[in-house]
């Protein structure tokens, strides 16, 4: 992942050894536990673009929110409660720089990671990590498990984030090129001379230093600290002063065109809205296991579901099994012919059938039969009977797509 990235994605994801950092973005973002604790909903970007410069860390915080609830649905599913890799509220409220200067030699003062609670016993945190990693730690580990499917989430984020039509690449050029940013970058470059320090920008400062500690003698390591801090209360203060100023107004500038150039990409980024479970009613006579896709709607409408499994096999009206046991056993309203009240289709795999992988869902209107659009239905996604999807959707014609991991 590029240096400009690494700056405006924050995103944590659990792997086979401990939490992993995939992402980084200043001081601003750290996944925290819940979701949005202390922070900013992401979708505030699409209504407020400058948001993306005072606050950097919404992509990440919309890419986060959405591998740590696909992780969490399937530790859900195996009868484990997953918190999130982390459990600190803030780096704002945690990191004081004359205590910690950038936390590169100690780290923050505070917020210790967890894993989550698999229980008190041992033989009940081995479960939580086979279910998580696929294997315990103590047993080395795998990539597998739910943090495998954590994974895949999030390189199908980032591989949206990567193809974006005005890249986050092109927009840091364009704002380091930018004549407030350049005047606001030499303010700061004559306040930290005027303080006794060379640089040019607080990133060289940050990489001199990480640079240096890489190198040092643990005697050499606690003088650096000491430097670090002191180094950091001036950078602070400095941009403050001069940086900040410049970066509203480089913000005011280019954010908009931003988001505007980027609206689908950073929409199907953003975290879905969620539908409290018992608000929807589904009918208990249905086909559930490993898997199970159902489609409920309010009308006259001959809507169809079809799922595309991780074999290639392709599940609807037409093709209604396939040879590794997903099925479609309720077909409602075809052809406008067999209306009812409250139609059902529903897709399944029993337990054990489910391949491991991307699952593709569509939904797609066969015919409105009179029906007025937009069409609205609901999409209810069950892994091993737990809700991972349920979304309301209205539908003006054409097809609705959407795709899980198992």
């Amino acid at each position: 992942m590029d240096s400009s990235t690494r700056r405006l994605v924050l995103i944590w994801l659990a792997t086979t050894a401990a939490v992993a950092i995939a992402a980084l973005v200043g001081y601003r973002s750290l996944i925290r536990v819940p979701e949005l604790a202390g922070r900013t909903a992401p979708e505030t970007l699409l209504e407020d673009p400058e948001a993306l410069f005072s606050d950097p860390g919404l992509i990440g915080t919309a890419v986060e929110i959405r591998v740590t609830r696909a992780i969490a649905a399937c530790m859900q599913a195996r009868g484990f409660d997953y918190r999130g890799p982390a459990a600190v509220e803030g780096l704002d409220d945690i990191l004081d720089p004359a205590v910690d200067g950038y936390g590169i030699a100690t780290g923050p003062a505070g917020g210790a990671v967890t894993l989550g609670n698999g229980g008190a016993s041992r033989f009940e945190r081995d479960a939580y990590e086979q279910a998580l990693y696929g294997s315990t730690l103590g047993g080395g580990g795998t990539t597998g498990g739910c943090a495998a499917v954590g994974s895949a989430e999030l390189d199908a984020a980032m591989a949206t984030i990567e193809a974006l039509p005005y890249s986050i690449e092109q927009l840091e050029a364009d704002a380091m090129a930018n004549p407030a940013m350049v005047a606001g970058l030499g303010d700061w470059s004559a306040c930290m001379a005027e303080r006794g320090y060379q640089a040019a920008s607080p990133d060289e400062v940050i990489a001199d230093l990480t640079d240096r500690l890489s190198r040092a003698t643990p005697e050499q390591a606690l003088a650096l600290a000491e430097e670090e801090r002191l180094i950091a209360v001036a950078d602070f203060a400095c941009r403050d002063q001069y940086l900040e100023p410049a970066i509203a107004e480089v913000a005011e500038q280019l954010a908009p065109a931003f988001v505007a150039a980027n609206q689908e990409q950073l929409e199907s980024l953003m975290p879905p809205e969620q539908v409290p479970v018992e608000e929807v009613d589904i009918p208990t006579d249905l086909g559930t296991g490993d898997v199970q896709v159902t489609l409920l709607w309010s009308s006259a409408a001959d809507l169809d579901l079809q799922v595309v499994d991780p074999d290639g096999n392709t599940i609807n009206y037409g093709t209604p099994s396939a040879p590794n046991g997903g099925t479609l056993d309720r077909d409602a309203n075809r052809s406008c012919g067999t209306a009812g009240g409250n139609p059902v289709e529903n897709i399944f795999w029993p337990q054990g059938a489910a391949p491991r992988g991307a699952y593709a869902v569509r939904v797609n209107v066969y015919a409105a039969c009179s029906t007025p659009f937009p069409i609205a239905f609901t999409l209810v996604v069950r892994i091993g009977g737990r809700v991972l999807i349920s979304e309301q959707i209205p539908l003006d014609g054409g097809s609705y797509t959407t795709e899980f991991t198992y």
